[in-house]
């Protein structure tokens, strides 16, 4: 591995015309990390983690079908998102990938490290949105009957009207909770309601089951202290279904703790993607 930089690596976007995938880019050297956000999120959620990790790794943050700039196409599913993925690390000749999954991103990492191990070296699961259905009631209002359609809508409309403040917030803002927030919401606004609302319907029919005992990968289970849509509990028991897996809670942290406490994110990362025993094993 290259010796570390004392400067934080530059972050260029691109878009990979062939696959319609818009991402994100930092880093020349090194092993590579490719990073999965969540449902209505943004590659940009992992601007402070591309900085400080593209020191010394090749990192590529990518937007999903239906989100920022990547059309849906047919990866309406957590399965076709999971192929979009691997279609991506092929195209780039990406391999012994360590593949971080946040949200509905870890349910479709999970897939990946099923579907292709090959692919990767290292699995790390950030409030991981695997069986979904166990999650809170209130994690599943955008699909209940009447009223999800028009939540989601609200929801929308919500961002519009913060979209003037969320704009306003950097993607290198340091970590908090209320600016992170308003810098999510005005991305939630962009993008297409009727691909959404498939992929959340495709996110809460998957099962890891017992086809999590299935993966291979040294993998971390990382989560967010005090977060309530996927709450530490949960992550602690996915953890415990994967063979050799490793658990950490970021202290402070809501459920985007690579955005909220970016340090401490890249501080266990550093330490798993190392090898070093600094997460506990469960």
């Amino acid at each position: 591995m290259p010796k570390r930089s004392a400067h934080p690596a530059t972050i260029s976007q691109e878009r990979h015309a062939g696959l319609d995938i818009s991402y994100l880019r930092a880093g020349d050297a090194g092993p590579a990390l490719v990073m999965l956000h969540g449902w209505g999120a943004f590659k940009e959620l992992w601007w402070m983690a591309l900085r400080d990790l593209g020191r010394d790794h090749r990192c590529f943050a990518i937007d999903f079908p239906g989100h920022g700039g990547s059309p849906i196409g047919r990866a309406d599913t957590i399965g076709g998102l999971a192929d979009a993925v691997a279609a991506f690390c092929d195209a780039l000749g990406l391999r012994e990938v360590a593949l971080f999954g946040h949200s509905m991103g870890g349910c479709v990492a999970a897939e990946l490290a099923l579907r292709r191990p090959d692919l990767l070296r290292r699995l790390i699961l950030v409030d991981a949105a695997i069986d979904a259905q166990d999650m809170p009631f209130f994690a599943r209002t955008y699909l209940q009957p009447h009223v999800g359609w028009p939540a989601l809508r609200v929801s929308q409309l919500l961002g519009q009207a913060f979209s003037p403040l969320g704009a306003r917030v950097p993607h290198e803002h340091g970590g908090g909770w209320l600016r992170p927030w308003a810098r999510r919401a005005s991305y939630l606004a962009r993008f297409d309601p009727e691909g959404l609302h498939r992929q959340l319907r495709s996110l809460f029919a998957s099962q890891g089951g017992d086809r999590l005992a299935q993966i291979a990968t040294p993998t971390m289970v990382l989560s967010g202290q005090l977060d309530a849509l996927v709450p530490a509990p949960l992550s602690r028991r996915l953890a415990a279904r994967i063979p050799g897996a490793s658990y950490v809670e970021i202290p402070g942290a809501l459920h985007n703790p690579m955005d909220e406490r970016p340090r401490a994110f890249c501080r266990e990362a550093r330490a798993f993607l190392k090898g070093e025993a600094a997460a506990i094993t469960v």
